[in-house]
């Protein structure tokens, strides 16, 4: 399986904020800089992330973007699976296959889908950022001791 860019991208964008420090806004800028990311990409994730409840937006020229809810309530299936516009491996019948109804790899195809998803069931955010010193390193992020981590 492997996700959209719009999915890999959202979920680094989560992962920015869940490591900023405080209560600190961001903007979708430097979510954009970070990654060397389009910022008309940002937006439109930054939009979606939005509508889903992920990430809050701040409107207004202090405004800006920082998580919805704590990175311990934020699933990762939950946000695959909300930005991902497609979950099937594989569409028989949109290719008009020729060994539709006879073959049986779209169904283990779709098993193992749902394997995938399950795992990610397992984790939130607060689980991918458990080591924020590292990621704020990496990232190039001041860190400060109050992380938005609960």
């Amino acid at each position: 399986m492997q996700l959209t860019r719009f999915t890999d991208y959202a979920l680094r964008t989560l992962t920015f904020l869940a490591v900023q420090p405080g209560d600190r806004l961001s903007t979708i800028t430097e979510v954009a800089d970070t990654f060397a990311i389009s910022r008309n990409h940002v937006v439109k994730i930054v939009h979606q992330l939005g509508i889903k409840g992920y990430i809050e937006t701040v409107r207004g020229k202090h405004g800006g973007i920082r998580l919805g809810r704590s990175a311990v309530s934020i699933n990762l299936r939950d946000v695959v699976m909300d930005m991902e516009h497609v979950l099937c491996p594989v569409d028989c019948k949109r290719e008009n296959c020729r060994l539709s109804g006879g073959c049986r790899i779209q169904g283990i195809l779709r098993r193992a889908m749902n394997a995938f998803l399950e795992v990610l069931g397992e984790y939130t955010l607060a689980d991918a950022v458990r080591d924020p010193t590292r990621l704020c390193h990496l990232l190039g992020i001041e860190q400060d001791s109050t992380l938005v981590m609960a």
